[in-house]
């Protein structure tokens, strides 16, 4: 197995743990109330031990609402050179939000818990204006590999990846919820070659 392989599922199994103390997290609110979950418990259900859960959250809240460190590795960032602009950054987001986030069950979930306990939602909105701010710094510097946005100045690059970061997250939404309306379960695979068909169909009517 090469350095890459043993690297890509590393990242798959803490993708798989992650995903499993999320949805234990929702579970345990929807089913015994946000006082009665407790890390121990998320923890067991999970069947992890609660010391691999603070490897992953800082508190059952985090885990609740799927907040977490964004970890962008410098190889997620870095273009191979034969990937596409569009392809490039939706690599990129699908690796930033990871698989939980994609769930529209999870997320239907999410929403039913925060309508029961509207005060849980302070540290979310903080943490999505931090995690804007980083994966926009992301897809800057992966801009900076294509030739058409490598020599624009810092202030127009910065805008363009605002510009490109919005078009791409908003074509994951128009093709999450597609599935999610479909009824079908979310194949991160297809989810992301229907998002980049969108961005393409999209841009190519507005030349």
């Amino acid at each position: 197995m090469s350095d890459v392989e043993k690297v890509g599922l590393r990242d798959r199994k803490r993708q798989e743990t992650r995903a499993r103390l999320e949805r234990a997290a929702v579970t345990l609110v929807l089913r015994d109330g946000l006082e009665r979950t407790t890390v121990d418990a998320i923890s067991e259900l999970a069947d992890v031990s609660p010391r691999t859960f603070f490897n992953y959250f800082d508190s059952k809240d985090s885990a609740i609402l799927g907040l977490r460190e964004i970890e962008i590795a410098p190889t997620t960032i870095a273009s191979d050179g034969g990937v596409g602009l569009i392809e490039a950054v939706m690599r990129l987001l699908f690796a930033v939000m990871g698989a939980p986030l994609l769930s529209p069950t999870i997320r239907e979930d999410r929403m039913e818990i925060v309508r029961r306990y509207p005060h849980i939602l302070g540290g979310q909105l903080t943490h999505l204006t931090q995690m804007t701010s980083q994966t926009s710094d992301a897809v800057r510097a992966l801009l900076t590999q294509y030739p058409q946005f490598g020599k624009q100045k810092p202030a127009d690059l910065a805008a363009s990846a605002d510009l490109v970061l919005a078009i791409c997250t908003g074509a994951i939404r128009v093709a999450v919820k597609e599935w999610a309306d479909a009824g079908r379960k979310a194949k991160d695979a297809e989810l992301e070659q229907r998002a980049i068909s969108l961005v393409r169909e999209v841009a190519g009517r507005l030349v």
